[in-house]
């Protein structure tokens, strides 16, 4: 029963992290474009990303840097979802899918730091 009931929490907190995550990431967007339109379109959210200084920008209210933290924790929702999971398997004593679930992990984390790069 112990074993049920840990699978149904982490079940719980996936839920619970991908609903959030895609809410928090799409309301951020959504206040990064309303910046942009305030002050001065699309002209606002054009231009290089620039990763290594979004969070000064952020901090700076700059719409374009706004709207890319948007991105990057809708990038990151799926990030956390493995963390949990492969917490989950550990509550679980299911080490043959902890060991998977961080051999995802690490592909996911590696491809975005190629991306950023």
């Amino acid at each position: 029963m112990l074993k049920q009931e840990t699978e149904e929490k982490a079940q719980s907190a996936i839920a619970a992290v991908l609903r959030y995550g895609s809410a928090l990431s799409a309301l951020v967007m959504a206040a990064g474009v309303g910046l942009a339109l305030l002050r001065g379109g699309a002209t606002a959210l054009s231009g290089e990303p620039a990763a290594g200084a979004l969070l000064g920008r952020v901090l700076a209210f700059d719409a374009r840097g706004i709207t890319e933290l948007g991105i990057l924790l809708l990038l990151l929702t799926p990030v956390f979802r493995v963390v949990i999971a492969v917490a989950g398997f550990a509550a679980e004593r299911d080490y043959k899918y902890v060991l998977i679930s961080i051999g995802v992990l690490a592909v996911m984390l590696s491809s975005i730091a190629y991306a950023l790069r």
